[in-house]
């Protein structure tokens, strides 16, 4: 289980976000877009409990509730910045890489964990518990995770690959469309 292999998940602060730079940056759900955090945009917060809440390069986050309900970031180099409360945080343990730990997270049992329940007209949710309890298959040595790990960022770097050559070419046939 995530618990496990992670400790206990931690909820976010609570606190009103301000423009002005009076402490740390306040990551919420709508600064996460498209699997990043555009760290520019991001506003700040008053934080009394800097130590609780700091996000380190490692941690994942999951959004609670809304729209994006089970989507997950992996922290890399933020700069003084704490999580907002409609984010969950999880910190792996010894046994696990973040990295595969964030790959599990875009795996479809996951995301079939995410939506069970919701059959019944439910919206999805993810809170500290179900995460906690989630069963994650992982292999024991950290080198067979880097492997893992360096395989699926390379198909998702051709992924990527492929969605650029997409969209020229559709602009491209676009362009032949008036001709």
């Amino acid at each position: 289980p995530v618990e496990a292999l992670c400790g206990k998940p931690q909820y976010g602060y609570t606190e009103s976000a301000s423009a002005a730079p009076i402490g740390p940056r306040f990551v919420r759900i709508t600064d996460i877009q498209g699997g990043r955090v555009n760290w520019e945009t991001v506003p700040y917060c008053e934080c009394d409990e800097l130590d609780k809440y700091r996000l380190q390069t490692g941690d994942i986050l999951f959004a609670r509730t809304g729209a994006t309900t089970g989507k997950s970031y992996l922290v890399k180099d933020p700069p003084e910045a704490v999580f907002a409360s409609y984010l969950i945080r999880v910190r792996r343990g010894e046994r696990i890489l973040p990295e595969f730990l964030w790959w599990y997270f875009q795996s479809s049992n996951y995301w079939h964990a995410v939506f069970s329940g919701t059959e019944d007209g439910n919206r999805p949710n993810m809170n500290g518990s179900k995460l906690a309890g989630l069963e994650v298959p992982f292999p024991n040595s950290l080198e067979t995770q880097k492997q893992i790990i360096k395989r699926l960022d390379a198909v998702r770097f051709k992924l990527s690959e492929l969605q650029r050559l997409q969209s020229e070419t559709e602009a491209e046939l676009a362009s032949f469309t008036p001709a």
